[in-house]
Order: C-alpha cells, then sequence, then structure tokens
C-alpha cells in the first residue's frame, strides 16, 4: 500500500531584506496510515515552516520552489486553491502551535467548531452546535454543553489545546499536523493531550505528524522521527533506533 503522505525533496523559500532564507531546504519523507511521525529540532530549524508547506499555507514572503507532496498519491502542490482549501480540515488538519492566537477571541469557542464542521459537511446550525458538543466531550472537556458558550480567554491553557484539537478533528481527517501542541503546558497536562491524541488516531485509524523541540514528547508519541537542521532533515529512523 502507497504512503499516506510521501513528501519528496521539497523547498521552501523566504524573500528577506537579506536576501533568500531556505527555510525547508530539500526535505524528504513518508507517513503510512496509522503512524506518528515525530519532527524534532531546535526553535527556526523549519518544522512548522514545513507543515504550513503541506497544509499550502506558506506566509505572503515565502513561496514552494521546488518538490512534490503527495497525499493518497495526488500532488497537493498542483490543487487549484479552492480544491485544496476543501482538503484543508477535511482530510487534512492542524493545531497549531498557540491556542490563544489561533481562536478568535470573539467568538465563542462552540461557534468557532460549528463553523468548521458547516463548511466541510455542510450542516445545520442546530445539528453543527450538536457536533460541537459531542466533539468537546470526545476531547474530555467536562460539561461541553456549557463549555461551548464560553470564549477562548475563559478557558485555561490546557482547555483551549482541547478546543483546537476538537476542531482539528471534526471533519474526521486523515492525517493530523500536530505543530507542538504541548508547548507552555505543564507536564501533566501534556501527558494528558499527548495521550488524547494517540487515542484519537487509534480510533480514527488517522496519521499524525507531531512536531516538538522536546525528545521526551517523541519518545512517548512517535513510531518514526525525523531531526531537523537549518530547514534539512538530518536523521530519520525509528524511535527506537535513534535513542
Amino acid at each position: 500500500m502507497p504512503p499516506l503522505l510521501e513528501i519528496k525533496d521539497l523547498r521552501t523559500v523566504f524573500d528577506t531584506t537579506r536576501g533568500k532564507i531556505r527555510a525547508v531546504d530539500g526535505v524528504s519523507l513518508t507517513v503510512n496510515t496509522g503512524e506518528t511521525l515525530g519532527i524534532v529540532g531546535e526553535s527556526g530549524c523549519g518544522k512548522t515552516m514545513l507543515s504550513l508547506s503541506i497544509m499550502r499555507l506558506v506566509p505572503a514572503n515565502g513561496k514552494i520552489i521546488n518538490g512534490e507532496i503527495l497525499f493518497s498519491g495526488n500532488d497537493l502542490l498542483k490543487l487549484q486553491e479552492d480544491e485544496m482549501r476543501a482538503r484543508r480540515g477535511s482530510d487534512i488538519s492542524m493545531i497549531f502551535q498557540e491556542p490563544m492566537t489561533s481562536l478568535n477571541p470573539v467568538f465563542r469557542v462552540g461557534e468557532q467548531i460549528a463553523e468548521a464542521i458547516r463548511l466541510h459537511q455542510n450542516l445545520p446550525k442546530k445539528k453543527a452546535m450538536d457536533l460541537s458538543i459531542e466533539l468537546l466531550r470526545d476531547v474530555g472537556i467536562p460539561e461541553p454543553q456549557k463549555r461551548v458558550r464560553d470564549y477562548p480567554h475563559n478557558l485555561s491553557g490546557g482547555m483551549r489545546q482541547r478546543v483546537m484539537i476538537a476542531m482539528a478533528m471534526s471533519c474526521h481527517p486523515r492525517l493530523l499536523l500536530a505543530d507542538e501542541p504541548t508547548t507552555a503546558l505543564d507536564v501533566t497536562i501534556q501527558a494528558q493531550i499527548l495521550e488524547l491524541i494517540a487515542d484519537l488516531k487509534q480510533k480514527n485509524n488517522m496519521a499524525v505528524v507531531l512536531i516538538t523541540h522536546d525528545l521526551g514528547v517523541i519518545a512517548q508519541a512517535a513510531e518514526q522521527v525525523a531531526v531537523m537542521y537549518a530547514g534539512q532533515i538530518v536523521e530519520y529512523a525509528k524511535v527506537e533506533t535513534l535513542f
């Protein structure tokens, strides 16, 4: 069976006042269904830019200049923007690094999850809201019927991260990109979030790309690991082999 995600010689560059910066510099890797690939490296090595390149959400001053991103055999770089937009959320979802900047502060969390559901599943408002409550329950938020009416600032960091996971899982994606999902959370909450992602992966038979700078997280949660440095993958192995 071909891999769910196969990246070949991907290069993403940025135009800056100091010239071109190669944020992703010839990366190749594969992820199979049901597998967790950990991408680890220091801050600024290109981990987040790799995930944004997969989602085709590279900032305006950057562009993908080379490579293929094959998802189920189809090259995402060849899709029209509207086709790619339909893939985001439904086939490929992303949990962003900092939930406080990813969640809209002026909308209730239930409305934000419901919007993602309505966008991809074309459901009426009431049904989408019921599903939002169900998703919050799935990610372990107590009293979800009350919490859907909360704004992001009413929730703790761990709860906001759970809301982000609920939103990412709302359309049962086949690939989940998790960018530093446990940053700024204490160790106990961190373990709960990793356990939650592992449970959802198993339940939905999806693949996970887990981005982190923490080798402890990789040891706990991944099967394969790619070590990034200066935009390149410098080591690529099974977790046991690497450690």
